[in-house]
């Protein structure tokens, strides 16, 4: 699925780019605000380009219309005039604002992937911290079943702790198995792991 989605997205900006580049190439030059119009557009497969692959989608994308716009540049070139000189300023900038974009963006995603293995980290921790005690508590409750009657409202009461600490246990399995982390509002403006969400569906459903 998110191989499909990559592939959407690259195609996307591949038509934008082609599709701007071909507004170029179709109006005349005597239409020089149209032509300016269409150059800005071009920021728009790059900012595209970097919030969905970062600085090497973005670094991608900035060469490839730095070679197209760079060709028409060259192919209407007039001696260096005051619009030779705009577009090629115009084609600088493209390159700054992709890679300064692409790179905040990897920046961002070291940032949220550090966060999940840190969510991860303490969630397995508070797991194991949690299996000893547990583990220890199911077995006493166990065992001092054995000394009352099946019948008995203590025996039944016995029953009711070791199905909840069961339930606990189940829990914790879970927890211990968040293998994506996902979010979700919680009382106020708290935020919370939702933990149906997070772990492993093989493990949620055992």
């Amino acid at each position: 699925m998110a191989f499909k989605n990559n592939q959407a997205k690259i195609i996307l900006v591949t038509i934008l780019v082609l599709v701007i580049t071909g507004l170029h190439i179709a109006t005349s030059q005597k239409h020089e605000l149209s032509h300016i119009f269409y150059r800005e557009l071009y920021f728009l497969p790059l900012i595209l380009s970097a919030f969905w692959f970062g600085l090497r989608g973005a670094f991608i994308t900035s060469l490839c219309i730095t070679f197209v716009y760079l060709s028409y540049t060259i192919f209407h070139w007039q001696s260096l005039s005051h619009n030779d000189l705009d577009r090629l300023l115009e084609i600088l900038l493209f390159n700054i604002v992709a890679n300064g974009l692409g790179f905040l963006r990897d920046r961002e995603k070291t940032i949220e992937k550090e966060k999940r293995k840190a969510i991860m980290a303490m969630a397995s921790t508070v797991a194991h911290e949690i299996n000893t005690p547990l583990f220890s508590a199911i077995g006493t409750s166990q065992l001092m079943q054995d000394e009352f009657n099946p019948d008995s409202d203590t025996y039944n009461d016995l029953q009711l702790i070791i199905r909840n600490l069961k339930e606990i246990k189940q829990m914790v399995k879970k927890i211990a198995a968040i293998e994506n982390p996902e979010m979700k509002t919680y009382v106020g403006n708290s935020v919370i792991v939702d933990i149906e969400k997070s772990v492993n569906p093989n493990i949620s459903s055992n």
